[in-house]
């Protein structure tokens, strides 16, 4: 059955930052859907043609309560309802500081303030409806990212953290947007072998040729150790991918071993994926 995340509460109150979550996450976002096209939006979502799975629906305070109304009655996806709130104080100090107009300003001429009033009465009428009710008035945006997710993981799996491993030479230079990078030049290189030169990383004589050695052994357990921390920090920061570069000299060998090894390791925790730069062939379709 598909998931779709109702999510609600006033202009301000971190709705744009929690929209980026969903859409990491591969959600389709339908941002301010209208009362009377709601069950037509929701219909055509459902489609069964569609490849989608999960979708996102952010409303205004304004329609919120008469949408959660609606979609409650429906039993042909799982629903879940998120509320959003904020105390006046911190909109009216967020608005003052961005300098945007309110929409409720915009559409019905009124004051800031009235209109931060009418969005925060709106947003208590829906409270009690949530799955989730957030306060963010205190709150950084990493925090409220990081409440999504785990709020998430109950909805779908553990693993909302996406790690990718990408092998690589460092004769080919280092690769634009990693997050961090591991050197694997201190483990026996197989080039040097005339038997292994023209193998590569994926190549099981290969394999058990480094592995023969003691120092590849205790690289990968304290490349293992590195990654097991550092990820799960990462993962509690909320963020939805980080990309770990693995060099060795030319991206033949060492490196395609390793991130293969380390992208099956972690997958037990964590979706990985593997990309070897300087030797194409070994990518998976």
């Amino acid at each position: 059955m598909k998931n779709v995340v109702v999510i609600a509460g006033p202009s301000g109150s971190g709705l744009s930052s929690v929209e980026f979550v969903f859409e990491e996450l591969g959600y389709l976002v339908i941002k301010n859907p209208t009362v009377h096209s709601i069950n037509a939006v929701v219909d055509d979502l459902l489609n069964e043609k569609s490849e989608l799975n999960n979708f996102c629906l952010m409303l205004n305070a304004g329609s919120g309560n008469e949408i959660f109304k609606i979609l409650k009655k429906r039993n042909d996806a799982n629903y879940r309802f998120i509320v959003l709130n904020c105390s006046e104080y911190e909109l009216n100090k967020r608005y003052a500081l961005s300098r945007h107009v309110h929409p409720r300003s915009a559409r019905f001429k009124l004051s800031l303030t009235d209109a931060i009033k009418l969005d925060v009465k709106d947003t208590l009428d829906i409270v009690n409806e949530a799955d989730l009710y957030v306060d963010t008035s205190s709150l950084s945006v990493k925090q409220l990212r990081a409440i999504v997710y785990k709020f998430l993981a109950g909805i779908e799996d553990d693993k909302l953290l996406s790690v990718t491993f990408i092998s690589f030479g460092i004769k080919n230079g280092i690769p634009q947007g990693i997050d961090t990078f591991l050197d694997t030049r201190m483990i026996p290189n197989p080039y040097w072998n005339e038997k292994l030169k023209e193998l590569n990383g994926a190549d099981q004589p290969v394999i058990d040729y480094m592995m023969s050695f003691e120092v590849t052994k205790e690289v990968l357990e304290n490349f293992k150790g590195y990654l097991s921390t550092s990820l799960e920090e990462v993962a509690k920061d909320g963020r939805s991918s980080y990309t770990v570069g693995i060099a060795c000299s030319g991206g033949q060998h060492r490196s395609t071993f390793v991130a293969n090894y380390l992208a099956d390791y972690f997958s037990k925790k964590y979706r990985t994926q593997v990309i070897h730069r300087d030797s194409p062939s070994l990518n998976k379709e």
